[in-house]
Protein backbone atom coordinates (compact mmCIF):
# COMPACT_ATOMS: atom_id res chain seq x y z
CA UNK A 1 0.00 0.00 0.00
CA UNK A 2 1.30 3.00 -0.85
CA UNK A 3 0.29 6.53 -1.48
CA UNK A 4 1.03 9.27 -4.14
CA UNK A 5 1.85 12.43 -1.94
CA UNK A 6 -0.62 14.31 -0.89
CA UNK A 7 -1.10 17.99 -2.11
CA UNK A 8 -0.64 21.00 0.89
CA UNK A 9 -3.47 19.95 3.14
CA UNK A 10 -4.85 23.58 4.13
CA UNK A 11 -7.19 24.12 6.69
CA UNK A 12 -9.32 26.66 8.44
CA UNK A 13 -7.98 27.49 12.05
CA UNK A 14 -11.13 29.70 14.97
CA UNK A 15 -10.65 30.12 18.46
CA UNK A 16 -13.82 29.29 19.69
CA UNK A 17 -15.29 29.45 23.41
CA UNK A 18 -16.58 25.97 24.48
CA UNK A 19 -17.32 25.08 28.21
CA UNK A 20 -15.62 27.85 29.51
CA UNK A 21 -11.90 27.23 28.16
CA UNK A 22 -10.67 28.72 24.82
CA UNK A 23 -10.18 26.10 22.06
CA UNK A 24 -8.83 25.96 18.59
CA UNK A 25 -11.14 24.88 15.73
CA UNK A 26 -9.44 23.67 12.67
CA UNK A 27 -11.78 22.84 9.60
CA UNK A 28 -11.43 21.93 6.05
CA UNK A 29 -12.05 24.69 3.80
CA UNK A 30 -15.59 24.37 1.88
CA UNK A 31 -13.73 24.64 -1.40
CA UNK A 32 -12.85 20.60 -0.50
CA UNK A 33 -14.78 18.46 -3.18
CA UNK A 34 -15.26 15.37 -1.21
CA UNK A 35 -18.41 15.00 1.34
CA UNK A 36 -18.95 12.71 4.56
CA UNK A 37 -22.03 11.38 6.34
CA UNK A 38 -22.60 9.53 9.42
CA UNK A 39 -25.27 7.03 10.68
CA UNK A 40 -25.88 4.98 13.32
CA UNK A 41 -26.67 1.23 12.24
CA UNK A 42 -26.30 -2.34 14.14
CA UNK A 43 -24.61 -0.33 17.12
CA UNK A 44 -21.84 1.35 14.86
CA UNK A 45 -21.51 4.54 13.91
CA UNK A 46 -20.18 4.74 10.56
CA UNK A 47 -18.67 8.18 8.56
CA UNK A 48 -19.69 7.45 4.78
CA UNK A 49 -17.73 9.01 2.47
CA UNK A 50 -15.83 7.96 -0.67
CA UNK A 51 -12.34 6.70 -1.37
CA UNK A 52 -10.84 10.55 -1.85
CA UNK A 53 -12.96 11.28 1.13
CA UNK A 54 -11.27 8.72 3.12
CA UNK A 55 -8.09 9.67 1.84
CA UNK A 56 -8.93 13.09 3.22
CA UNK A 57 -10.06 11.70 6.71
CA UNK A 58 -6.45 9.74 6.87
CA UNK A 59 -4.48 12.76 6.40
CA UNK A 60 -6.25 14.49 9.10
CA UNK A 61 -6.30 12.22 11.38
CA UNK A 62 -2.24 12.07 10.95
CA UNK A 63 -1.89 15.97 11.46
CA UNK A 64 -4.68 15.52 14.41
CA UNK A 65 -1.69 13.10 15.95
CA UNK A 66 1.07 15.71 15.69
CA UNK A 67 -0.69 18.98 16.93
CA UNK A 68 0.93 20.21 20.35
CA UNK A 69 -1.71 23.10 21.39
CA UNK A 70 -3.84 22.14 23.69
CA UNK A 71 -7.54 21.88 23.18
CA UNK A 72 -7.37 21.63 19.27
CA UNK A 73 -9.54 19.76 17.80
CA UNK A 74 -10.95 19.23 13.99
CA UNK A 75 -14.04 19.61 12.94
CA UNK A 76 -16.25 18.75 9.88
CA UNK A 77 -19.35 20.34 9.04
CA UNK A 78 -21.30 22.02 6.17
CA UNK A 79 -20.82 22.07 3.59
CA UNK A 80 -18.65 18.91 3.86
CA UNK A 81 -21.33 16.84 5.66
CA UNK A 82 -24.59 15.80 3.64
CA UNK A 83 -27.24 13.33 4.31
CA UNK A 84 -26.83 9.71 4.59
CA UNK A 85 -26.79 8.10 0.89
CA UNK A 86 -28.98 5.36 2.45
CA UNK A 87 -31.82 7.05 3.26
CA UNK A 88 -31.19 10.66 2.87
CA UNK A 89 -31.37 10.95 6.84
CA UNK A 90 -29.46 14.40 8.85
CA UNK A 91 -26.04 13.77 9.41
CA UNK A 92 -24.07 14.89 12.29
CA UNK A 93 -20.90 16.70 12.32
CA UNK A 94 -17.45 15.26 12.89
CA UNK A 95 -15.03 15.74 15.76
CA UNK A 96 -11.75 14.76 15.42
CA UNK A 97 -9.87 14.81 18.98
CA UNK A 98 -5.99 14.45 20.12
CA UNK A 99 -6.91 12.84 23.67
CA UNK A 100 -3.49 13.92 24.29
CA UNK A 101 -4.34 17.56 24.55
CA UNK A 102 -7.09 18.20 26.69
CA UNK A 103 -10.35 16.70 27.53
CA UNK A 104 -12.93 17.24 25.04
CA UNK A 105 -15.73 16.76 27.47
CA UNK A 106 -20.10 16.56 26.63
CA UNK A 107 -19.94 20.19 27.63
CA UNK A 108 -17.48 21.39 25.09
CA UNK A 109 -19.35 19.19 22.39
CA UNK A 110 -23.03 20.82 23.48
CA UNK A 111 -21.21 24.14 23.64
CA UNK A 112 -19.84 23.72 19.81
CA UNK A 113 -22.72 22.08 17.98
CA UNK A 114 -24.82 24.93 19.69
CA UNK A 115 -22.64 27.75 17.48
CA UNK A 116 -23.04 25.31 14.72
CA UNK A 117 -22.52 26.45 11.52
CA UNK A 118 -20.09 28.55 12.93
CA UNK A 119 -20.43 32.16 11.56
CA UNK A 120 -17.45 33.83 12.99
CA UNK A 121 -14.66 35.04 10.81
CA UNK A 122 -11.83 32.11 10.16
CA UNK A 123 -8.31 33.45 11.82
CA UNK A 124 -6.01 32.16 9.14
CA UNK A 125 -5.27 29.18 7.04
CA UNK A 126 -2.94 26.76 8.51
CA UNK A 127 -1.10 24.22 6.34
CA UNK A 128 -1.42 20.73 7.74
CA UNK A 129 1.58 18.85 7.33
CA UNK A 130 1.41 15.46 6.32
CA UNK A 131 4.71 13.93 4.94
CA UNK A 132 5.51 11.81 7.53
CA UNK A 133 1.88 9.47 6.25
CA UNK A 134 3.65 9.03 3.11
CA UNK A 135 6.57 7.58 4.92
CA UNK A 136 4.69 5.30 6.64
CA UNK A 137 3.09 3.98 3.97
CA UNK A 138 6.02 3.31 2.34
CA UNK A 139 6.69 0.67 4.67
CA UNK A 140 3.25 -0.37 6.12
CA UNK A 141 5.01 -3.26 7.86
CA UNK A 142 7.69 -1.21 9.48
CA UNK A 143 5.19 1.28 10.64
CA UNK A 144 2.80 -1.54 12.16
CA UNK A 145 5.97 -3.11 14.30
CA UNK A 146 6.68 0.10 15.44
CA UNK A 147 3.22 0.61 16.96
CA UNK A 148 3.22 -2.73 18.69
CA UNK A 149 6.01 -2.43 20.48
CA UNK A 150 5.30 1.39 21.96
CA UNK A 151 1.68 0.27 22.76
CA UNK A 152 2.53 -2.73 24.40
CA UNK A 153 4.38 -0.69 27.25
CA UNK A 154 1.29 1.53 27.46
CA UNK A 155 -2.25 0.85 27.69
CA UNK A 156 -3.29 4.51 27.29
CA UNK A 157 -2.11 4.31 23.69
CA UNK A 158 -4.94 2.45 23.27
CA UNK A 159 -7.60 4.21 24.52
CA UNK A 160 -10.22 6.00 22.00
CA UNK A 161 -13.66 7.46 22.40
CA UNK A 162 -16.29 6.93 19.42
CA UNK A 163 -19.63 8.28 20.17
CA UNK A 164 -22.41 10.85 19.22
CA UNK A 165 -22.29 13.40 22.14
CA UNK A 166 -24.65 16.26 21.69
CA UNK A 167 -25.38 15.80 17.87
CA UNK A 168 -21.89 15.57 17.35
CA UNK A 169 -19.91 12.34 16.19
CA UNK A 170 -16.61 12.24 18.10
CA UNK A 171 -14.05 10.59 16.70
CA UNK A 172 -11.28 10.72 19.41
CA UNK A 173 -8.15 8.88 20.45
CA UNK A 174 -3.98 9.12 21.70
CA UNK A 175 -1.69 9.82 18.72
CA UNK A 176 -0.18 6.79 18.05
CA UNK A 177 -4.10 5.67 17.50
CA UNK A 178 -4.30 8.64 15.36
CA UNK A 179 -1.55 7.75 13.23
CA UNK A 180 -2.74 3.89 12.78
CA UNK A 181 -6.26 5.12 11.82
CA UNK A 182 -4.43 7.41 8.91
CA UNK A 183 -2.64 4.56 7.92
CA UNK A 184 -5.87 2.23 7.51
CA UNK A 185 -7.85 4.67 6.28
CA UNK A 186 -5.17 5.10 2.81
CA UNK A 187 -6.49 1.39 2.06
CA UNK A 188 -9.94 2.08 2.29
CA UNK A 189 -11.52 2.40 -1.11
CA UNK A 190 -8.46 0.82 -2.87
CA UNK A 191 -10.61 -2.84 -2.76
CA UNK A 192 -14.10 -2.99 -3.02
CA UNK A 193 -17.04 -5.94 -1.92
CA UNK A 194 -20.57 -5.40 -3.24
CA UNK A 195 -20.03 -1.25 -3.79
CA UNK A 196 -17.84 -1.13 -0.34
CA UNK A 197 -15.05 -1.09 1.37
CA UNK A 198 -14.78 -0.21 4.93
CA UNK A 199 -12.20 -0.10 8.39
CA UNK A 200 -13.40 -0.43 11.70
CA UNK A 201 -12.15 2.32 13.94
CA UNK A 202 -12.15 0.04 17.12
CA UNK A 203 -11.91 -3.73 16.24
CA UNK A 204 -12.85 -5.85 17.93
CA UNK A 205 -15.65 -3.31 19.29
CA UNK A 206 -16.78 -2.24 16.23
CA UNK A 207 -18.69 0.66 17.42
CA UNK A 208 -16.59 3.21 14.83
CA UNK A 209 -16.36 2.35 11.17
CA UNK A 210 -15.35 4.16 8.31
CA UNK A 211 -17.03 3.09 5.08
CA UNK A 212 -16.27 3.99 1.54
CA UNK A 213 -19.26 3.47 -0.74
CA UNK A 214 -18.40 3.04 -4.70
CA UNK A 215 -21.01 5.56 -5.63
CA UNK A 216 -21.48 7.99 -2.81
CA UNK A 217 -22.96 10.81 -4.85
CA UNK A 218 -25.32 8.94 -7.00
CA UNK A 219 -26.59 6.76 -4.28
CA UNK A 220 -27.31 10.07 -2.14
CA UNK A 221 -28.58 11.89 -4.81
CA UNK A 222 -31.39 8.72 -5.34
CA UNK A 223 -32.19 8.39 -1.53
CA UNK A 224 -32.47 12.51 -1.57
CA UNK A 225 -34.86 11.80 -4.77
CA UNK A 226 -36.93 9.04 -2.80
CA UNK A 227 -37.25 10.82 0.40
CA UNK A 228 -38.59 14.47 -1.34
CA UNK A 229 -41.13 11.33 -3.13
CA UNK A 230 -42.33 9.49 0.04
CA UNK A 231 -42.25 12.26 2.65
CA UNK A 232 -41.67 15.37 1.94
CA UNK A 233 -41.96 16.92 4.76
CA UNK A 234 -39.33 14.76 6.55
CA UNK A 235 -36.13 16.70 5.13
CA UNK A 236 -34.65 18.30 8.56
CA UNK A 237 -35.95 15.17 10.50
CA UNK A 238 -34.61 11.92 11.54
CA UNK A 239 -37.09 9.43 10.01
CA UNK A 240 -38.76 6.60 11.79
CA UNK A 241 -37.69 2.74 11.36
CA UNK A 242 -41.19 1.94 9.17
CA UNK A 243 -40.50 5.74 6.93
CA UNK A 244 -36.69 4.76 6.46
CA UNK A 245 -37.73 0.70 5.54
CA UNK A 246 -39.96 2.33 3.05
CA UNK A 247 -37.29 4.30 1.62
CA UNK A 248 -34.70 0.86 1.65
CA UNK A 249 -37.90 -0.78 -0.38
CA UNK A 250 -38.32 2.03 -2.80
CA UNK A 251 -34.63 2.38 -3.58
CA UNK A 252 -34.24 -1.42 -3.87
CA UNK A 253 -37.21 -1.83 -6.37
CA UNK A 254 -35.44 -3.57 -9.58
CA UNK A 255 -32.12 -4.38 -8.05
CA UNK A 256 -30.98 -8.61 -6.80
CA UNK A 257 -30.68 -9.04 -3.82
CA UNK A 258 -26.81 -10.46 -3.09
CA UNK A 259 -26.20 -10.47 0.62
CA UNK A 260 -28.28 -12.07 3.67
CA UNK A 261 -28.29 -9.05 5.56
CA UNK A 262 -31.54 -7.46 5.82
CA UNK A 263 -34.28 -5.72 8.03
CA UNK A 264 -37.37 -7.21 8.54
CA UNK A 265 -40.89 -5.40 7.48
CA UNK A 266 -43.75 -7.08 6.29
CA UNK A 267 -41.66 -9.57 4.08
CA UNK A 268 -40.49 -6.33 1.66
CA UNK A 269 -37.12 -6.56 -0.16
CA UNK A 270 -34.81 -3.79 1.69
CA UNK A 271 -31.92 -2.28 1.27
CA UNK A 272 -29.90 -1.80 4.14
CA UNK A 273 -26.52 0.29 4.58
CA UNK A 274 -23.64 -1.19 6.09
CA UNK A 275 -21.47 -2.62 3.95
CA UNK A 276 -23.69 -2.19 0.90
CA UNK A 277 -25.77 -5.40 1.97
CA UNK A 278 -28.75 -6.06 -0.86
CA UNK A 279 -31.30 -8.45 0.72
CA UNK A 280 -34.88 -9.83 1.02
CA UNK A 281 -36.49 -9.68 3.88
CA UNK A 282 -39.02 -12.80 4.29
CA UNK A 283 -42.38 -12.47 6.47
CA UNK A 284 -43.91 -14.80 8.83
Amino acid sequence: MEASPAPRLKVHRRSVRLDRLDYTVLSPRPSEEVRFATNYFHETWHVITSEKGAALLARLCWAMAFQRRERTVILIDAPLIVPSPFDADPSSPIVIVNNDLGSFNKAAARDLRAQLPLSIASDGTVVLQTRGLDQALKNTSEFRDRKQGAQSQNQHQKRRWIDLSNGLVIVAAPPPVLRTWAVDLSDVGTWSHEGSSWEYLDYPAKVGEVQVLDDFDSMLAKAQLARSRLYPDAANRKLTEDERSDIWADLQRGVEPTAPQASVRGGASILCPGHMNWAVAHGD
